[in-house]
């Protein structure tokens, strides 16, 4: 069975250089002053950050429903079997919903799996598929062994200050008002267990003391040379350079590589957030 994988760009595949037969994407979109671009293609961090410094609220949404059906018909005239969904997760977004009615539209079999997050989980865990399915393995296979990866996953995201989720209605305006005067650090996260919903984690007073209570949790985790650490992070430069070398000497044998935060994120963290995912991939 010839099996096309699809994601959206919350994995930030269209900022990583990778192409591979049968793995196709459709861009989440930015919208801010009544206009609206795809992410990653129409829009670029750096602009979003820009626009972020200027005061701009930023606002996301789902791919268009007219986008992803155009996505799927070529799919099927290229001969694919079925469409295999690895999308952003669906406590963050409906582009789930929106892949199946399109999946419907087209008359295609469609399945999928919910990462429980976005980013490079992910994106690692779409790549998983892919490989998976060129070795001919099953649909109950290849979810069996990417729940594996998944349940032992983990995104943590630490926001510099409160001001940003309190513009998107996410926080009370009082809210964030005394966490500025207090210096609280939020520590938030979502996985398996939260159902893909961002939820808090802790909340200490400086980021310093944050971004040691983070690499606790991944210690007591388990993380080891079988992981991978991906650290990213909105124009915040100093805290980076100072963490990555952290994890290096705490995970000597892990691999770590370093990203900017993708924007469908960093519009409702802020700049100067920083995030933490880690993956367990056997």
């Amino acid at each position: 069975m010839k099996t096309a994988i699809v994601v959206d760009s919350g994995s930030n595949i269209y900022n990583e250089t990778i192409e591979k037969d049968g793995l196709f994407s459709v861009p989440l979109q930015l919208t801010y002053e009544g206009n609206s671009y795809k992410e990653s293609i129409e829009i670029t961090n750096e602009q979003v950050n820009t626009l972020m410094q200027d005061g701009v609220l930023i606002q996301t949404s789902l791919p268009s429903l007219g986008e992803i059906s155009d996505l799927f018909e070529q799919i099927k005239k290229d001969g694919y079997d079925q469409i295999f969904a690895v999308p952003i997760t669906s406590g963050l977004s409906s582009t789930l919903g929106a892949m199946k009615t399109a999946a419907q539209l087209v008359d295609i079999p469609f399945d999928y799996i919910d990462c429980f997050t976005t980013m490079h989980i992910q994106l690692l865990v779409a790549l998983r598929a892919h490989d998976l399915f060129k070795q001919g393995k099953t649909n109950d296979e290849v979810k069996k062994n990417l729940n594996e990866m998944i349940d032992r996953s983990e995104t943590i995201i630490i926001p510099d200050n409160l001001d940003h989720l309190s513009k998107g209605g996410r926080l009370s305006p009082l809210a964030a008002k005394l966490g500025g005067l207090l210096r609280i650090k939020p520590i938030l996260h979502l996985n398996r267990e939260t159902k893909g919903v961002i939820e808090a984690l802790d909340k200490v007073r400086t980021m310093t003391r944050a971004i040691d209570e983070v690499i606790k949790r991944m210690k007591k985790a388990g993380v080891d040379e079988h992981y991978q650490i991906t650290f990213t992070h909105v124009m915040a430069e100093k805290e980076a350079e100072q963490t990555i070398k952290k994890m290096k000497e705490t995970f000597p044998h892990t691999k770590i590589v370093e990203r900017d935060l993708i924007t469908t994120v960093s519009a409702h963290v802020g700049i100067g957030a920083i995030a933490f995912q880690y993956i367990y991939l056997g």
